[in-house]
């Protein structure tokens, strides 16, 4: 009796139970995306000229929330999940040659502090502009940054160009000296980046 009962009333239910709603899909989690063409470089002053270094080794690690429209389409709906750049200081080489790198590996003490590091908290969208906050790592010290760059379409991606003036001085770096105090190199650099982000 209480077997037919228990039946009389799942098939009272069924009608109702085809009509409910699907579980919601997990969340999606954030996929790897690759950086290719990464370029760095510090450009900068001195009392003879001026002078540029580039990064031989930078890389990029970074993630997104996949969106259908594709990659831009997910960095334009705050998709982009985190992003980090890191460049070996002792990669950074200058066209005057080896005396100009040693003075300016020295400078920033590359054997302590190997790595040149930012690292993505968050970031907002006006048009093509992107201004990005994270935290810039330099000579062992670590400061809340903000950071503007122009984004583009790209072959397989996007392209992020941008720039960011500092003050050596502010991460501890004393600028180098040379030819007996002859040459000084200004406080003032600024470091220039320009990447690609594929899927």
């Amino acid at each position: 009796m209480r077997t037919m009962k228990t039946t009389a009333i799942l098939m009272a239910l069924l009608p109702a139970l085809a009509l409910a709603p699907a579980a919601l899909p997990a969340a999606t989690a954030a996929q790897g995306i690759t950086a290719t063409a990464v370029s760095v470089k510090i450009l900068g002053d001195s009392t003879m000229h001026r002078w540029e270094a580039s990064a031989g080794a930078a890389t990029i690690t970074a993630s997104v929330l996949p969106a259908a429209q594709g990659l831009s389409a997910a960095i334009d709906k705050q998709g982009l999940q985190s992003l980090d750049l890191v460049v070996g200081v002792d990669s950074l080489a200058s066209p005057e040659g080896s005396g100009m790198n040693k003075n300016m590996h020295k400078a920033m003490e590359s054997d302590k502090y190997p790595d040149i590091r930012f690292s993505l908290r968050s970031y907002a969208l006006q048009g093509a502009t992107v201004t990005a906050q994270g935290d810039l790592s330099i000579h062992g010290q670590s400061k809340s940054v903000s950071l503007t760059g122009q984004l583009s379409d790209a072959k397989g991606g996007v392209e992020l160009k941008g720039s960011y003036p500092l003050l050596m001085s502010d991460y501890g770096v004393k600028p180098p000296v040379m030819m007996l105090g002859t040459i000084r190199v200004a406080d003032k650099v600024t470091i220039v980046y320009d990447f690609t982000l594929a899927q």
